[in-house]
């Protein structure tokens, strides 16, 4: 999942403009991306995208629900046990503990994949100490632009690191992969570009966008450059003759974790 498209569920018509983005995968948003006023109609278009079996592409698409302490959450609930078919996620806003989404699992009384949202400091300093194995985790997404809104920080990189940090270490203890938030000026491609660049060095696998035209962006960011290539290729050629343990490549010790990275990379290559 290195791109997730956030789509307002208020214009169905804008469905098949974001299936052909590229993005690989897309979010229905019946939280901040809908006025209260059009998120009974965002339920239906739902609804009916579900009982058309989601275009024959399930596991495109995630649904983001409203936050578990709303009005709006009860409504998302009901919606949800209406159809029978879920998509291929849950995501649920504003996250502060694992029992919460345990809570979500309870409430909605079957399985089903989860995508918690992180954007509050109490879920930023609780994050790395989850009860997380009884839950289907298909990432941990930052709310970015939420979190630094009550922090009273901006979104620059130093105001991001230590959340950024928290986010990509608990992905790591959970076995699961860390998802950045979004850059919020859909026209600055190099910007969005370099801010990929940036999460990806630092071990995010993924990156929540606003618009169609920030796929391209992300996606380049996260290709591999020639250097990469070429080294990643050679590392995993010569790990085939090594034997087992670690071996030597270019003057330095390749063990199981930098084979590991070596063919993450290769497998990066689009």
């Amino acid at each position: 999942m290195r791109s997730i498209l956030f789509l307002p569920l208020d214009k169905p018509e804008r469905i098949s403009k974001a299936i052909g983005s590229g993005a690989d995968k897309v979010i229905f948003d019946l939280e901040d991306g809908l006025a209260r006023d059009k998120k009974d109609i965002g339920r239906e278009n739902f609804i009916n995208f579900a009982n058309s079996n989601y275009d024959n592409q399930q596991e495109k698409f995630l649904l983001r629900i409203n936050g578990l302490d709303t009005k709006e959450y009860h409504e998302d609930l009901k919606m949800l046990k209406s159809i029978s078919v879920l998509p291929f996620a849950i995501a649920i806003p504003k996250i502060e503990s694992s029992d919460e989404c345990g809570q979500f699992l309870s409430d909605l009384g079957e399985s089903a994949k989860v995508l918690p949202q992180i954007e509050t400091p109490k879920g930023i300093a609780n994050i790395d100490r989850w009860d997380a194995e009884d839950i289907d985790l298909v990432g941990i997404g930052f709310g970015s632009a939420d979190y630094t809104a009550m922090t009273g920080g901006d979104m620059d990189v130093a105001s991001l690191s230590y959340s950024r940090g928290k986010i990509v270490n608990a992905a790591s203890l959970y076995k699961t992969i860390a998802l950045d938030g979004v850059w919020l000026d859909f026209r600055d491609h190099e910007g969005c570009y370099e801010e990929t660049k940036l999460i990806k060095s630092m071990g995010f696998k993924g990156k929540f966008a606003i618009h169609p035209d920030q796929i391209k962006p992300i996606h380049d960011a996260y290709k591999p450059t020639n250097e990469e290539l070429i080294w990643a290729k050679g590392v995993v050629e010569a790990s085939k003759t090594s034997g087992t343990g670690a071996f030597n490549f270019e003057g330095k010790m390749v063990d199981a974790p930098v084979l590991e990275r070596a063919k993450m990379i290769i497998n990066r290559e689009v």
